[in-house]
């Protein structure tokens, strides 16, 4: 791929010549677009497989060792609400306005690859860790202090340092495909992008999840290594074009960085409207999927075997759905199929709550979701791509993590009270679902009309705070 040609050569971003794809300074030609998409699946396949480890397994060992429901829900997901709300501001400015040699988006992958993974297998390895304290630190000094209190003072530790790191690499990776994909291939990229995540996913369920307690260790580190040498190789294979020179500023302190962000990402009336309803779908779906992984569980009474089974079926749904939803989203607009994902996500989940009762009735339930939830997936991907402005988009998507990290902070430690409360009935995990998406459809409204405002499909130019 020719990665730069004479500013004054180039078409707008995005255009495209009969033979050639631009993205910014970036000139493909129809082999060089098929290799650059290579290179991306491929990292995705890894990085789904290896993300998929920390997720499922956390849930799972915490509730072996008898952990809180609230300890849980803290674990699981307020870890990487705080460590987004304090960090994530000032790192996706920085991205936005850093220039070297590989971009500004590879430096930040290539840092925090490896030590994400150095994170994650500090999780798998946490029993022999605290069992190595406890022989060599605590049964001298502190006797009073068990090897199960240690293991759960090592997984917040490696738990708080996997989310600090994955924050940065997940952000990146996103922000890249802004830069380095022609926004005439972007809802057909994101398509088979999920496409290629879900396949990974599936592989993951079937072959590895079943064994991720048992076979802890080797699991971990076999996933770890080889996300990393795919990875790596993805980003060193992916070029970044050039960009155009960051105006200078004022110097100005971290505090008044911190809060200038968050009042150029609520200024502007259609973002703030998009925040608000990526809050609610975050408060609904990723608060409550840890719990609806111990319905499973502990209500229906299934074992790791056919808890994989039904994950590996809702990912099998999910797949199949991409195609017909990614076409939807060209031939409509993908405004519109995230607004209708939410009415449905709400009634599938009361649905779920009144009808589920046994394995069938789980595997029903995945295959239904996957209609809203590949609906929400695609349609809101497409939708920010589309939304936010070339120049700011690290820092207007990272707004979304940062304001749906605040609610995932609070949200997974009132739903889990609320569980401790309910005498740990996690049926009601998607009765709390339900009222989030509900609560999401009016302020997608009001962001669909004022897009169509704006200019809509044709004329949209994504508007600058001032």
């Amino acid at each position: 791929m020719t990665p730069i040609l004479p500013a004054n050569t180039l078409p707008a971003h995005g255009q495209s010549t009969a033979t050639t794809y631009h993205c910014g300074t970036l000139v493909y030609s129809s082999r060089d677009l098929g290799v650059l998409f290579l290179f991306l699946f491929g990292g995705d396949f890894a990085f789904v497989f290896f993300e998929s480890i920390f997720g499922r397994y956390l849930p799972l060992v915490l509730g072996e060792l008898n952990a809180s429901n609230m300890l849980i829900g803290l674990m699981s997901g307020s870890f990487a609400g705080i460590v987004n709300i304090l960090f994530l501001p000032n790192i996706s400015r920085w991205s936005d306005g850093f220039r070297s040699r590989l971009g500004r988006r590879i430096p930040f992958l290539l840092v925090a690859s490896p030590l994400t993974v150095l994170a994650c297998l500090l999780s798998g390895f946490a029993p022999e860790i605290a069992s190595f304290l406890h022989r060599n630190v605590t049964a001298t000094w502190t006797p009073s202090v068990s090897e199960r209190t240690l293991t759960l003072c090592v997984l917040c530790v490696s738990a708080a340092l996997y989310h600090f790191f994955n924050m940065i690499l997940v952000n990146s990776y996103n922000w890249l495909f802004k830069d380095v994909v022609p926004d005439i291939f972007m809802a057909r990229f994101l398509t088979w992008f999920r496409i290629v995540g879900a396949f990974g996913m599936l592989v993951f369920l079937w072959f590895v999840f079943p064994h991720i307690i048992e076979y802890r260790k080797t699991v971990f580190t076999c996933v770890g290594v080889f996300y990393l040498v795919v990875f790596t190789i993805m980003c060193w294979c992916v070029k970044e074009g050039e960009y155009p020179p960051v105006p200078k500023k004022e110097k100005t302190t971290m505090l008044r960085s911190f809060v200038g962000y968050f009042r150029e990402c609520v200024s502007v009336p259609i973002y703030r409207n998009y925040f608000i309803v990526f809050v609610c779908v975050i408060l609904g779906m990723s608060c409550a999927g840890a719990f609806i992984t111990l319905f499973m569980r502990e209500t229906l009474l299934l074992n790791m075997k056919d808890i994989g089974a039904n994950m590996t079926w809702a990912t099998l749904a999910v797949t199949v759905m991409y195609y017909p939803v990614g076409w939807l989203c060209d031939k409509t607009s993908p405004f519109l199929v995230t607004l209708v994902s939410l009415p449905l996500y709400a009634i599938v989940s009361i649905a779920a709550m009144l009808l589920v009762e046994n394995k069938a009735g789980m595997v029903a339930y995945w295959i239904v979701i996957a209609i809203p939830t590949v609906g929400w997936g695609l349609g809101s991907a497409a939708t920010t791509m589309k939304l936010f402005p070339s120049a700011k988009f690290g820092q207007f998507s990272s707004g979304l993590n940062v304001f749906g990290c605040g609610a995932l902070t609070l949200g997974n430690v009132l739903i889990g009270q609320i569980m401790d409360m309910l005498n740990s009935n996690y049926r009601f995990a998607f009765l709390w679902s339900a009222i989030f998406f509900a609560v999401a459809i009016l302020p997608m409204v009001l962001v669909l009309r004022e897009w169509k405002r704006l200019g809509g499909a044709d004329h949209y130019n994504p508007p600058l705070p001032t």
